[in-house]
């Protein structure tokens, strides 16, 4: 089995800053959005849908948006010592991060529609076809397909969390960059088909009063890591596992010779994998929709960035 772990999220030096109100704000609201999350999924029973990943997405184009506005009414900016990088070096590299993974999750929802497109085309034929003609060649054309859904090699690995500087905005990306992890690799384990993964996260060094938040982070990823069955690789992601078990269904009835006996039986398994493949591309689509719009958060927050930092050269 393989483990995705982030091991620790922990500020340098372990400082106590002091949060300004603007800062505790954003933490108050990303603890509410990372409750919601985690309410949401246990909801569904610790199963992650693409509406829920959709959610996901979401929490982190808010907290894109936060981000940036909070870095705008900050007064005056932490300048960087001669042994740290400056606010706008950990925000270009870690927003620059965030859109590798929205590329990577774009190239898992290609190979997904590649899967629900070989599933739909299998409903079709044997819903067409005589019943005589069918066989287990079509399921074992899908099954290659469906290995092809896997996790990136990349992505498979440890990570540490360290935040730079003292103040609230060192504390404001700590926040930021740890969330970010976490949610990427539960959208990664949870998208990849079958996953062989459980997450194990340790959240540890972080001040008194960021407590409460490194809590809820805990929270959600804990909930996840219940949900997922640990005894090997399934299906994580609720509409693909549903297409997966339609089709284990069929492929069943076609060995048995069913198809022939029980043709109104059959004829309802074909119905349930053409149902599920249609729930499976319409969760894909609104997935998709979701990683779009961080996509362009981020970008879009780059430049403003680069704006900002443009014009506070040019004041000096």
């Amino acid at each position: 089995m393989v483990w995705y772990v982030v091991p620790c999220f922990r500020p340098r030096d372990h400082c106590h800053p002091v949060l300004t109100e603007e800062a505790r704000a954003f933490f108050s609201l990303l603890s509410e959005d990372l409750r919601t999350l985690e309410r949401s999924l246990q909801a569904e029973g610790g199963s992650v849908s693409l509406r829920w990943s959709a959610e996901a997405m979401n929490l982190l184009k808010r907290m894109q948006v936060e981000l940036v506005a909070l870095f705008k009414r900050s007064p005056q900016l932490p300048a960087p010592s001669a042994a740290e990088e400056g606010w706008l070096d950990q925000f270009m590299r870690e927003t620059a991060a965030l859109l590798d993974f929205c590329n990577s999750l774009k190239c898992l929802l290609s190979a997904v529609r590649r899967y629900r497109m070989a599933a739909d085309l299998v409903a079709h034929k044997f819903a067409a076809e005589d019943v005589g003609s069918m066989n287990e060649s079509e399921f074992e054309r899908l099954e290659k397909v469906r290995v092809d859904v896997g996790v990136p090699r990349a992505a498979t690995k440890e990570s540490t969390v360290v935040g730079v500087g003292n103040g609230s905005i060192a504390a404001v990306m700590l926040a930021a960059r740890a969330t970010t992890a976490s949610v990427s690799l539960i959208l990664v384990s949870a998208v990849a088909s079958p996953t062989p993964t459980t997450i194990d996260v340790v959240v540890s060094g972080f001040p008194d009063q960021l407590r409460p938040f490194a809590d809820t982070l805990r929270a959600l990823t804990v909930r996840f890591r219940e949900g997922v069955d640990v005894s090997g690789p399934r299906f994580v992601l609720a509409e693909h596992e549903a297409v997966e078990s339609a089709v284990g269904d069929l492929r069943a009835r076609v060995v048995a010779g069913h198809h022939n006996k029980e043709r109104e039986g059959f004829l309802r398994s074909v119905g349930l994998l053409g149902t599920s493949s249609a729930e499976l591309r319409e969760g894909v689509e609104m997935f998709d929709a979701a990683v779009d719009e961080v996509f362009d958060v981020v970008v879009r927050g780059r430049k403003e960035m680069l704006g900002m930092f443009r014009d506070e050269l040019l004041s000096m």
